[in-house]
């Protein structure tokens, strides 16, 4: 139970968060779920909001963490393996433990990286602070930097743990495609990979012996 809510909890509660720090400027209503006006007429109303709103675009961050940083990782060497999930069985508390500690703090830090590149520019732009100017441009890019080293490292780390615990497909034509969830194609088709296409074609039918009547017909009549 602790294990999937700290799932939600860092990888999509916290950055989108961050989502509504940013959607604050421009937004009476979520500037007042996130200092608290009037939060004892309104009841317990505004923090469910709250909440919801964060879970949703944490989530909404996620996918364009899959479309942008995924992709960016996968294109320069941090390949999605096609794991052979029939090994899973009697391993799937160890899996559990790989993604909690690797594969959500991915999720968390490329989350965050796209939440500050959105929240950011929103406070920057309209001068939401008096203390924002060229050093925090400066530690905000150096904030982005360490988040996607860190989500960098973190998928790396997953992906090969997970596959010494797995197994890989054999078949170099089976790398899992980049997927929201962090599974690739195969896994969902149970890890077994599909045949070489010159594996597939039928073998060729063996040429049938020669016949005494073909060959009467060919050289004419045979000598006695």
């Amino acid at each position: 139970m602790f294990a999937g809510q700290f799932g939600v909890l860092v990888g999509y509660l916290l950055p989108g968060f961050l989502g509504l720090l940013g959607l604050a400027p421009v937004s009476p209503v979520v500037s007042g779920w996130l200092q608290g006006v009037n939060l004892g007429d309104a009841g317990i109303g505004p923090p469910v909001y709250a909440v919801l709103s964060a879970t949703m675009i944490g989530m909404i961050f996620s996918c364009i963490r899959w479309l942008i940083v995924d992709h960016v990782h996968a294109w320069t060497g941090v390949v999605a393996p096609a794991w052979n999930f029939r090994l899973l069985d009697g391993r799937l508390e160890a899996l559990s433990y790989l993604v909690d500690n690797h594969y959500r703090y991915h999720q968390f830090y490329a989350n965050t990286l796209i939440a500050v590149l959105w929240a950011y520019p929103i406070h920057r732009l309209l001068k939401t602070s008096p203390f924002l100017g060229v050093g925090t441009d400066l530690g905000a890019l150096i904030l982005c930097a360490v988040l996607f080293a860190g989500s960098r490292d973190a998928l790396a780390k997953y992906y090969q743990r997970a596959g010494q615990l797995v197994g890989d497909v054999a078949e170099k034509e089976c790398s899992g495609d980049v997927m929201t969830n962090g599974i690739g194609k195969h896994e969902a088709d149970g890890g077994t990979a599909k045949p070489r296409p010159e594996q597939s074609k039928p073998a060729a039918k063996a040429a049938a012996p020669a016949r005494p009547e073909d060959a009467k017909g060919k050289g004419g009549t045979q000598s006695k």
